[in-house]
């Protein structure tokens, strides 16, 4: 007895369309994706830049905060003018007092000196601190930072 033996095939692997359709929409995908990702690598320095800037800004922002402390520690009297003197060409430095009736800050004309506004740039903004006659006696405990 013969059996009839069907023969079935089997579809093994793809057709040349399917693989020539699946590349070119890969292709296509690939091209978007590489024009948004080019756009954003060309644009990644600046934040890179912008946290470099900053951290250097705040570096000398600490330094000057710390030379404060230390220069107020010592004498009181003088640890604002000591500072303005020292670091006026690394920050900008102004004396300042804030008008009591509506709170903004204005240059100090009068003299006093109690209060000393120090901005250092940075790329993309500014750091600023505000730096104040906190002692009025050398016997008041040391500030420490």
């Amino acid at each position: 007895m013969n059996y009839l033996r069907l023969k079935t095939s089997s579809h093994q692997g793809f057709t040349l369309i399917e693989v020539i359709a699946t590349l070119v929409a890969v292709g296509i995908l690939a091209a978007f994706f590489m024009h948004f990702m080019g756009t954003a690598l060309d644009h990644s320095w600046k934040s890179v830049e912008l946290v470099a800037g900053e951290a250097e800004a705040q570096g000398k922002l600490d330094e000057i905060i710390a030379y404060y402390t230390s220069k107020i520690n010592d004498n009181p009297d003088t640890a604002l003018a000591t500072v303005f003197s020292q670091y006026s060409g690394d920050a900008t430095m102004q004396y300042i007092k804030f008008n009591t009736v509506s709170g903004d800050e204005e240059a100090d004309a009068s003299g006093d000196h109690w209060t000393l506004k120090v901005t250092v740039e940075a790329p993309g903004h500014n750091l600023t601190a505000i730096l104040t006659k906190s002692r009025t006696d050398a016997g008041d405990p040391k500030v420490k930072y």
